[in-house]
C-alpha cells in the first residue's frame, strides 16, 4: 500500500497507522515532499520513505511543482503497483492513484480549502473525515462515500506521542534555553496558504500587551523568514531549527494561534487555547469550542483577559475517537 505525506503534521498523524502495518507485516511505500521541516520529522520518527517533489509558494510554482511531482510519483508508483493509497490533503496522490487505477482513501478535515478539495475529492473512493467537518460542503467539491469518526485528526497526532511511539520530550523547555519557572505561552501566526491570504497578523500586538502584564516565556513559530525577523525584534523565543512542537505544547501553559493544527493539538492536550484564526472556523475547531477546549476571538482585549484568567489552568487530555483504527480497517479491506 502507498502513503503520501505533504505536510509536517502528517508524520504524527500517520505514525500509529505505519506502526500497525509494521506489526502486522503489511508492506507499505512512504513518499513525502520537500516542504519546510517535513523531511526532518520523517527522520526523527525513523521512517523510511522517498522524497519526491517540493512545495511551491507562488501560484505559478505550485502548478509547476504539482506537475513535476505527479510525474515523479507516477514513475515510482507505476512500478510498485500498490493495492490501495491513502493520504491526508495530498493533492498529488489522488491524481496519480486515479490515473493508475489504484483505489484512494482520502482523509480531509478542511471543508474551506476550495482549491485542494476540488482537485482531490472527486478522485477519492472513500473519504474519512471528522464528524464535525461539513459534509455538504465537501459534496459541493465532488466528495462522496464519507466515513465519519467522532474526534479530530489531531487526536492521532497526540496519541502518536502519548502512546510512546515517539515519547514526549520533557526536556524541551531546557532545549529552548528556558530555565525559569515562569509560565510558557506558545504562539503560531496565520498560515501562508491559498485559503488564508491577506489577513493582518495580530500576534505582535498581543505579545506587547502580554509582556506589559505577565512575566512569561513566549515561544513563537513563524511561517517564513519575514515573520521571523518581526518576532525576533519583539524579544520572544523563535526556534532556530525544527523542534518538537507537541512536546512543547505538552509542557506549556497556554496556546494562542491563528492557524489550526497546533491549536487543536493544544486543545486536545488540555492546554488553555485561543484561536484567533482570521477566516471562518473549520468544523473541527467549532467542535472543540463546543466541548469547552478552545475559544475563538480576534479581540485583543478579550484575548489578554482570557490569558490572565486561564493561564496554566490545564484540563487534561480529552477522550475523543482516534481515526487510526478506522484507517487501518479501510486499508485492509482493499488488501484482502
Amino acid at each position: 500500500m502507498w502513503i503520501d505525506l505533504t505536510n509536517a503534521p502528517h508524520v504524527h498523524y500517520f505514525c500509529q497507522l505505519i506502526k500497525k502495518f509494521e506489526k502486522e507485516g503489511i508492506e507499505y511505500l512512504l513518499t513525502f515532499r520537500d516542504s519546510k521541516n517535513l523531511a526532518k520529522l520523517v527522520d526523527i520518527y525513523n521512517f523510511v520513505g522517498k522524497c519526491i517533489g517540493k512545495h511551491g509558494n507562488t501560484l505559478k510554482d505550485k502548478l509547476i511543482f504539482y506537475a513535476e511531482r505527479v510525474i515523479g510519483l507516477t514513475e515510482l508508483i507505476s512500478n510498485v503497483k500498490p493495492k490501495v493509497a491513502i493520504a491526508k490533503h495530498s493533492v498529488e496522490l489522488p491524481r496519480v492513484a486515479f490515473g493508475l487505477n489504484i483505489p484512494v482513501i482520502f482523509v480531509v478535515d478542511n471543508e474551506h480549502a476550495e482549491a485542494q478539495n476540488k482537485l482531490t475529492l472527486p478522485l477519492a473512493d472513500e473519504i474519512i473525515k471528522p464528524i464535525a467537518t461539513d459534509e455538504n460542503k465537501l459534496k459541493e467539491f465532488g466528495g462522496r462515500n464519507f466515513i465519519n469518526f467522532d474526534g479530530t485528526c489531531e487526536v492521532a497526532n497526540v496519541n502518536s506521542r502519548l502512546k510512546g511511539y515517539y515519547p514526549i520530550d520533557n526536556e524541551i523547555l531546557k532545549k529552548l534555553e528556558i530555565f525559569n519557572d515562569n509560565p510558557t505561552i506558545v504562539m503560531r501566526p496565520c498560515p501562508n496558504s491559498s485559503y488564508c491570504n491577506g489577513h493582518k497578523d495580530i500576534l505582535p500586538k498581543i505579545i506587547k500587551e502580554i509582556k506589559k502584564r505577565i512575566d512569561c516565556n513566549i515561544v513563537v513559530f513563524p511561517r517564513d523568514e519575514h515573520q521571523k525577523e518581526i518576532y525576533r525584534e519583539l524579544n520572544v523565543i523563535v526556534p532556530r531549527e525544527t523542534i518538537d512542537a507537541i512536546s512543547l505544547l505538552y509542557n506549556s501553559d497556554f496556546m494562542i494561534g491563528a492557524g489550526g493544527t497546533m491549536n487543536r493539538e493544544s486543545a486536545i492536550l488540555g492546554v488553555p487555547t485561543i484561536s484567533c484564526y482570521p477566516q471562518e472556523l473549520l468544523g473541527v475547531d467549532k467542535y472543540l469550542i463546543e466541548k469547552g477546549r478552545m475559544i475563538h476571538t480576534n479581540n485583543i482585549k478579550e484575548i489578554i483577559s482570557y490569558v490572565e484568567d486561564n493561564l496554566g489552568k490545564k484540563l487534561g487530555v480529552i477522550e475523543l475517537e482516534d481515526p487510526t483504527d478506522l484507517m487501518f480497517e479501510r486499508v485492509c479491506n482493499y488488501l484482502k
